[in-house]
């Protein structure tokens, strides 16, 4: 199909479903671009590294050598020219309604932009065509455009699981899709990241997306993940000391989703002598030094506090003793000064007798 038939045939279907029910999700890439609230951490992650068009290309480029599937989808378009979908072709009010949009040229000469949408699942989502529905008619759109101002989009939705997912074929199964012509108004490619070739990964030279695309792939494999450490050292060593530091980082916080907290920990202490020889304090390892250093002020606070309540104990008592000691000489004045009184009386007596 040309890039201008697709382009009419998608402004179509469009039209026709603009008014189906669908979800709202919401999120925040590097940029500060973010939308709703509650979303996870691993929304986080992926946007921090795949908000970058180069890293979106080469994950794109890694999942296209693994599913046939993705090749064709991207085959019209020139992912060189891709870039972030910018304000213009954009209808919600805050940017960022998908996991991450772009928009790119085709490669067929035609002055037509395409919407690629990349989406990211840790686990089947029964509504996920919705949420592409949505995303088509809300992101995908080019506002300096009167008539069919959609984008003909593609869809590509990356997921981490243990199970092959295909909610085209479901679709397709279902008995009103035959009405439908058994086509939706987007392109939707699904990409199972455990299918991705680790070699395509370590030796690509776009170090942070490679190293983000194994992350996600072994998400649920921390003894694989592991195992992948000292290819993922090699390519860290790619990238200046800030960006490593931060990307360590935010991986830490991507997989403590996932793994158990004894993983998670052994991955942290792992991270840390990679950074030591580096040269690089990873994201945690300043948060629980910050808290290191916080507890130990709160600490000292405590102790500065507890003695000087003891000082001012017993400086109480102290006075309480002193109060005691004054009380007792006054007592012994007192008895001195009978005894005195005695003696004086006992004379008297003495000398009248």
């Amino acid at each position: 199909m040309s890039c201008a038939s697709f382009a009419r045939t998608s402004a179509g279907r469009m039209m026709k479903h603009k008014n189906k029910e669908t979800i709202e999700t919401g999120g925040q890439n590097r940029n500060g671009h973010q939308n709703g609230s509650g979303r996870r951490d691993h929304d986080g992650f992926l946007k921090y590294v795949y908000s970058v068009p180069e890293n979106t290309r080469t994950l794109l480029h890694i999942a296209a050598k693994a599913d046939r599937k993705v090749a064709d989808t991207l085959s019209e378009v020139d992912l060189e020219t891709l870039e972030e979908i910018p304000e213009p072709y954009n209808n919600v009010s805050e940017r960022g309604e998908a996991d991450l949009a772009f928009k790119v040229k085709g490669v067929c000469g035609e002055d037509v932009f395409f919407g690629i949408l990349l989406e990211h699942k840790s686990s089947p989502s029964d509504d996920i065509l919705s949420q592409l529905y949505r995303y088509t008619y809300e992101v995908m759109v080019d506002k300096r455009e009167k008539e069919f101002a959609w984008m003909p989009t593609k869809a590509i939705v990356v997921y981490n699981g243990n199970v092959e997912w295909d909610p085209l074929a479901e679709f397709r199964r279902k008995p009103r899709a035959k009405f439908q012509g058994r086509l939706l108004p987007f392109e939707c490619a699904f990409v199972n990241l455990a299918e991705i070739d680790d070699r395509d990964c370590t030796a690509d030279d776009n170090a942070e997306a490679a190293i983000g695309a194994l992350t996600l792939k072994y998400a649920f494999n921390p003894s694989k993940f592991e195992d992948m450490l000292p290819e993922i050292e090699r390519m860290l060593r790619r990238l200046d000391p800030a960006r490593a530091s931060t990307l360590v980082g935010k991986i830490e916080l991507y997989l403590g989703e996932y793994i158990t907290r004894t993983s998670l920990e052994e991955l942290k202490m792992a991270f840390k002598s990679i950074g030591q020889r580096l040269g690089f304090v990873s994201a945690g390892d300043e948060r629980r030094a910050y808290g290191k250093r916080v507890a130990e002020r709160v600490a000292r606070s405590l102790r500065k506090k507890h003695e000087a309540e003891i000082a001012a104990l017993k400086t109480a008592k102290d006075g309480e003793i002193a109060a005691k000691d004054g009380e007792i000489a006054a007592k012994d004045g007192e008895i001195a000064a009978k005894e005195a009184e005695i003696r004086r009386l006992s004379l008297l007596l003495a000398q009248k007798v």
